[in-house]
């Protein structure tokens, strides 16, 4: 465990704990947590190189992705999960949240949209209703982001919030923080999208039940658009999960701070 990740612990406290999005300082701490974030490694979180090694994959059992749960309470999460080679982690969602992603070993490719608008219905069933849900995107550029330092995705509330992930060249680990964190009160439940093309004449007229204040037309914004539309969780996308030894740094801000948390 290094003092540099205890020291991105700590900005990320200071950030997500004591500023929010609409205070003066948050943008200054996000970007103070970013140069850190920026350059971590394995090493530094205190994960073993045999967590991403190919020979670790191949055993028979093993399950396309690795999770492990670094902290977690009620204002930010921190995670690193391990992706199998050319296995893409589905396309999924992040409502409401400010995030980074750092990539600590390997490589990987980032498929990113962001919301124009959207469109919730509910099917009836026996026993309460389904959401089915569309949103009308742009394709954010590709992205191929490395281990290698200064090379961080960030996600906004409004900006690349949903993204699929493949790992290239090898297996691949990155580390997140998120805020607010999935399963809180105040943190919408997350969806898993399959990509649905849409022809140029319904999106520069905005399909039914879209539309939208302030958001750029399709003249405007030369970026792809797709609706996004909700699936159940695929079925190909299970993870183990490796326990992570709590740092005593954890402890003592969670402490100290007033706030909860700690390591799964």
């Amino acid at each position: 465990m290094s003092t540099l990740f205890a020291r991105v612990f700590r900005q990320a406290w200071a950030t997500f704990e004591h500023t929010g999005a609409g205070d003066t300082k948050f943008a200054s701490n996000l970007n103070a947590l970013r140069r850190l974030v920026d350059q971590l490694t394995l090493a530094d979180i205190g994960l073993e190189p045999s967590l991403v090694a190919t020979e670790t994959f191949q055993q028979p059992t093993k399950a396309p992705c690795t999770y492990v749960g670094v902290f977690e309470n009620d204002r930010f999460a921190m995670s690193v999960f391990v992706l199998r080679e050319n296995y893409t982690m589905p396309l999924h969602d992040h409502p409401q949240m400010h995030g980074l992603l750092r990539v600590v070993s390997g490589a990987v490719q980032i498929c990113s949209y962001s919301e124009i608008a959207r469109r919730d219905t509910v099917e009836p069933r026996a026993e309460g209703g389904t959401l089915r849900r569309h949103v009308l995107v742009v394709a954010e550029p590709e992205k191929i982001i490395s281990s290698a330092a200064g090379d961080c995705a960030v996600l906004t509330p409004t900006e690349r919030n949903f993204h699929e992930i493949t790992a290239i060249g090898g297996p691949a680990a990155f580390f997140d923080i998120l805020s607010p964190p999935y399963n809180t009160a105040s943190q919408p439940q997350y969806y898993f999208y399959r990509k649905v093309p849409v022809p140029r004449h319904l999106a520069e007229m905005e399909p039914l039940g879209f539309g939208g204040p302030d958001k750029p037309s399709a003249q405007e914004d030369e970026r792809p658009r797709y609706v996004l539309e909700t699936i159940p969780n695929p079925e190909h996308y299970y993870c183990d999960t490796v326990h992570y030894a709590t740092p005593e740094f954890m402890y003592q801000q969670a402490e100290g701070g007033g706030g909860g948390g700690g390591g799964v």
